[in-house]
């Protein structure tokens, strides 16, 4: 099994441009549908995109679509997921299905001879949580991570998820994980408290995907962050995932994100350029209902581009202000017992002052 890099995923020269993987969340049907579009899979290969093909019903369709990609030589990543009834994505709460996903998924891949170089890992907080956290105030969120030490559930679950990637190594595919971008401050400041008390979890994959979508449902700025995220956090990420570009067609959940202009989407191109070679697009179907993918395979990568002073502000001092809470929930067992110790030779000092008084 070849590794997903850009030195096997094809002999075609794309001087100058990242690699670009695109993720597609259709089922089998509708993703059969997509691929029927003139011209869709000579483009795909040509400009050697990649596919993150979501897996969730191991349809005689989606084994129709996969090997219909295979036959074009387009490089496909396995992109696990549950029933949607079941939430979808992965986290601390679900990691025994997580494990029994890979292995059924893997099971069936070698079943109908189904060919994928990368198994996708989405890490999420449990969608029972999601409308929950949506509702909070600054107490709320305080609360929740002053509480996370609580979580029991971190320390089987990173395990278990730390064996699952040592499995799916064996089996010889690669590991790429999405990740919320509060994860690496997480990192940043040595603790383990924003994945304990958001149900998510960071495991050792070979890329690390920092998911800075720029769209956000906030009216007030324009639901466009910018690019403000991936400035911010692209130094520290391994892969950038930018977007959302939905399909107004197969999206219909009220949750859904707002779609990003195409020139907003071409702004977090080039901004994610700067900091990796590895960019992932949602979606493949958004961009093709959009006519997007010839623009974006004429894009001039070395054009530059700027954000928002005030949008990368905001975003740097929400940082700042959440590395200082991690680092006193941190150290704050230890500065409290000094402070006992303190307080003891305080005490100490005193009633020896009054003693020599006497």
């Amino acid at each position: 099994m070849q590794a997903f890099n850009t030195t096997t995923l094809s002999s075609a020269p794309h001087y100058g441009r990242p690699t670009l993987i695109f993720f597609c969340d259709l089922d089998g049907p509708e993703l059969l549908a997509l691929l029927e579009q003139p011209g869709l899979l000579d483009e795909l290969t040509i400009q050697n995109y990649g596919v993150a093909v979501a897996i969730r019903d191991l349809s005689f369709a989606l084994v129709a679509a996969v090997r219909r990609l295979n036959q074009h030589r387009i490089p496909l990543v396995a992109w696990l997921q549950l029933p949607q009834h079941e939430g979808s994505w992965f986290h601390l709460q679900n990691y025994p299905q997580a494990v029994e996903r890979y292995r059924s998924v893997h099971r069936w891949a070698k079943e109908h001879d189904l060919s994928f170089q990368v198994i996708g890992i989405d890490i999420e907080p449990p969608s029972s949580e999601l409308d929950r956290i949506q509702r909070w105030g600054l107490r709320d969120l305080t609360r929740r991570l002053w509480l996370a030490h609580e979580n029991v559930l971190f320390t089987a679950a990173r395990a278990a998820y730390t064996d699952l990637v040592g499995e799916i190594h064996s089996d010889g595919y690669e590991v790429h994980a999405y990740q919320l971008p509060a994860l690496i401050d997480d990192r940043r400041a040595g603790t383990t408290v924003i994945q304990r008390a958001f149900d998510i979890v960071g495991i050792p994959a070979d890329v690390e995907v920092v998911m800075c979508y720029s769209s956000v449902p906030i009216d007030t700025l324009g639901n466009d962050m910018g690019g403000a995220l991936i400035r911010n956090y692209g130094p520290s990420a391994d892969s950038i995932g930018v977007g959302a570009v939905n399909s107004i067609a197969v999206s219909s959940a009220p949750d859904d994100l707002p779609p990003l202009p195409g020139a907003a989407l071409e702004r977090d191109l080039l901004l994610a350029a700067h900091y990796t070679d590895l960019i992932y697009i949602c979606s493949l179907e958004g961009c093709v209902e959009r006519g997007l993918l010839p623009h974006i395979s004429r894009m001039n990568w070395e054009t530059e581009v700027r954000v928002d002073p005030l949008r990368q502000w905001s975003i740097a001092t929400l940082r700042m202000l959440l590395l200082l809470g991690l680092l006193i929930s941190r150290f704050s067992g230890g500065l409290f017992a000094w402070m006992g110790w303190g307080l003891f030779l305080l005490l100490l000092v005193r009633q020896s002052r009054h003693a020599v008084r006497r």
